[in-house]
């Protein structure tokens, strides 16, 4: 159920309009009702129904650069925010205004793309949300509002399947008549319920495999039309070429066969051209290769071979010498880490004690403090009482004054020799501290030196593989040579020892080459003419045929159309389909107070497949739709929608209506009586009119949206 609808900045407005699940918002014109209803759909489909669907069409809402519409559940809550962005060309200095989306879902669980959120919020409030513009509706042909209805009812029939389909066409057409008396016409008949099945997929709906065989076999009755015409306009033509031809189709037979023994008798002189030119190529070749083989070998005899490796054997030994040997300083730095660690915890201890010490001294100077206060308290009396000098004393404190001179004498003697204890704990503090870097700092520089060593090694040790590698590279180029030049020489013998091969003459062999291509040209000539005098006797019956085969595939079309229509299958489906949905409709008009029968006209008087609803009035007339006022129309789709919404069973059922002030009074409070009966079949009923008269809407939460204005118009 739909708690609220968050709005920020559509159409002017921004406000969180609390839902109860029997909400109608009324006020005067431009105040706001539509834009709550426009925003739940906003919401819900990521545009505004009838207001084209991408994101600039979308954004002609907004009042400023960024608009925000969300929806409230019991325990969800997303919102889609529409945010304009501009962008400058550096280049041209074109301003470029593009339109972001995004989503924010609450609470969320990981999700992360933009399409995660979409599928969370579908999960969250389903993908059947019923959103209508009546005028639309009213505007759309009898095929298109058949459409729509069932698009919006995933109602699917449980007796009618592909199976189904299938017999129904063969036991309509297939008949025994058709097949003795004419058995062409049957045949195509038979071909055609063939080609149609295949346009109905296994995992279609009976609906959507009827609209698919519907839809080719219109498409295969257009194109069989216009070869039916061309056909008997070709039996005219051809009749007219054939007594126009001079050449007959005499001796063609013999001469194609002396055209197919000429162009065997060429394929096979051109083989021996192609052959022949083939091992003269491979003779000059070889010849070629053995002389380059001849100059490879020389070359590589007579040039030098560097052996001698003494002096990169002298350069690996000197840096070989310049290798040091690689300690490990592990245990070093062990030993000098305990030292740095022992100095620091000796230096801590230390540490605490002078501040104990520290603290003794303030402590002794205290005392001391407080006793000389006392007694040049008293010295300062001059005889009179330490409470009021007005009052006289003659207590002697000569005694007290004593007391306070041999405290003062001892504590001082006190905090001298604290001090002396405390400047020598001071000392080892420091003699602590400087043990401690010193054997951070050796430790430091014993590191750097074992590190310095490491890198150093591994220069040296690169060098010497690479002067490894040249030696290695100066011992085998010598052999490598030898292997070379024995290669090479194997080669040039096998070469010369070829067997030679006869060549024909080429020239001769080309000169009849174009002799026998001299007569293939003439025959074709020849037997082209005479093939256009067969051709045109064979094109003649061709299209008396096809005229015949044009003429009763057309008329097994036409009787498929009709099995597959109105009138035959999707006749039945439709009354199937439209009966359960027409019962509800009629208890659903009872309980608003129109005590009409609605009907379904799915096929004229002529035979024409229509689709045409609406209801038989008191006096037992059938009231088409579009001859209802608009608000006897009003009150008919509720009474439809209801029953959509409670047979599809979405996972949110929400009923939205806007611009109900095409009701009268009357007619206006059976529909809020009716849809009260019937708010327990959805989730939410969300109604906006601009309501001018008094009415009663118990268990409604009416909510005048006019500025300024809270009070309702209920009686």
């Amino acid at each position: 159920m739909l708690k609220a609808i968050e709005i920020k900045s559509v159409k002017g407005q921004t406000v969180t309009q609390p839902l109860t699940g029997r909400d109608l918002f009324i006020g005067r014109n431009g105040s706001g009702k539509t834009t709550r209803i426009q925003a739940l759909g906003l919401a819900m489909l990521g545009y505004v129904p009838g207001n084209g669907k991408t994101a600039n069409d979308t954004f002609k809402l907004a009042t400023g650069d960024e608009m925000c519409v969300g929806l409230v559940t019991d325990e969800f809550r997303f919102v889609r925010t529409f945010k304009r962005n501009e962008k400058i060309n550096k280049a041209t200095g074109e301003t470029k205004t593009s339109i972001k989306e995004s989503l924010t879902v609450s609470p969320g669980r990981g999700e992360r793309t933009e399409t995660e959120k979409k599928e969370r919020i579908t999960a969250e409030i389903g993908n059947f949300p019923v959103m209508m513009d009546f005028n639309d509706f009213l505007s759309l042909s009898d095929a298109k509002r058949r459409d729509f209805i069932y698009s919006l009812s995933p109602i699917t029939s449980d007796t009618w399947n592909r199976e189904r389909v299938q017999n129904y066409l063969e036991s309509k057409l297939l008949r025994v008549e058709i097949q003795e008396n004419n058995p062409d016409q049957y045949n195509a008949l038979q071909e055609m319920i063939r080609e149609a099945m295949q346009q109905f997929p296994m995992d279609f709906g009976v609906h959507e495999g009827l609209q698919s065989m519907l839809d080719w076999t219109a498409t295969q009755l257009s194109f069989w039309n216009s070869k039916k015409k061309d056909a008997q306009g070709a039996v005219r033509q051809m009749a007219e070429m054939k007594n126009e031809l001079t050449e007959t189709d005499r001796n063609i037979a013999t001469q194609k066969k002396e055209l197919e023994d000429l162009q065997q008798q060429l394929i096979d002189v051109e083989k021996k051209i192609s052959a022949d030119e083939e091992k003269k190529k491979a003779i000059d070749a070889r010849l070629k290769r053995i002389q380059e083989l001849g100059k490879l070998i020389a070359n590589l005899t007579n040039a030098p071979v560097l052996t001698d490796t003494a002096d990169v054997d002298q350069k690996i030994a000197q840096l070989q010498q310049q290798l040091v040997e690689e300690n490990d300083p592990a245990e070093q730095l062990d030993t000098l880490n305990r030292k740095a660690q022992e100095a620091k915890k000796s230096y801590n201890q230390l540490e605490k004690k002078a501040q104990q010490l520290k603290e003794q001294i303030i402590h002794l100077n205290a005392g001391v403090k407080t006793l000389v206060g006392s007694a040049e308290t008293i010295s300062g009396l001059g005889g009179n009482c330490v409470i009021d000098k007005r009052i006289g004393c003659t207590k002697d404190f000569t005694p007290f004054m004593q007391f306070v001179a041999q405290k003062k004498q001892e504590a001082t003697e006190m905090v001298a020799k604290v001090q002396a204890e405390l400047d020598g704990i001071e000392k080892q503090m420091a003699d602590a501290e400087s043990e401690g870097l010193a054997a951070q700092e050796e430790r430091d520089a014993l590191q750097k030196r074992a590190n310095e060593i490491v890198q150093s090694n591994n220069r040296i040790q690169k060098q010497i593989i690479e002067l490894e590698k040249e030696r290695e590279k100066h011992l085998t180029e010598k052999e490598r040579r030898e292997h070379q030049i024995k290669m090479y020489e194997e080669e040039r013998s096998k070469l010369m020892n070829h067997p030679a091969e006869p060549i024909g003459d080429i020239m001769i062999m080309r000169v009849q080459v174009g002799g026998i291509r001299s007569r293939i040209d003439e025959l074709k000539i020849s037997i082209q003419e005479k093939e256009k005098a067969k051709q045109a006797l064979l094109l003649l019956q061709q299209s008396l045929l096809d005229n015949r085969k044009a003429d009763y595939n057309v008329n097994a079309l036409k009787l498929l159309q009709d099995a597959l229509g109105a009138k035959g299958i999707q006749g039945e489906l439709v009354k199937e389909i439209l009966e359960p949905i027409r019962n509800m409709i009629a208890e659903n008009l009872q309980l608003m107070g129109f005590d009409f029968e609605p009907f379904f006209q799915t096929e004229s008087e002529t035979g024409k497949e229509i689709f045409q609803f609406g209801w038989v009035n008191e006096k037992g007339h059938f009231v088409n739709f579009d001859a209802m006022s608009t608000g006897q129309q009003t009150v008919f789709l509720a009474a439809m929608m209801m029953t959509i919404i409670d047979r599809a069973k979405p996972k949110l059922r929400l009923l939205v209506m806007d611009n109900l002030n095409h009701l009268d009074r009357t007619n206006f409070q059976l529909l809020i009586n009716g849809l009260n009966k019937l708010a327990h079949k959805v989730d939410n009923i969300i109604l906006a009119g601009a309501i001018e008269f008094p009415f009663e809407a118990e268990g409604w939460n009416v909510c005048d949206v006019t500025p300024g204005k809270e009070e309702s118009l209920r009686e």
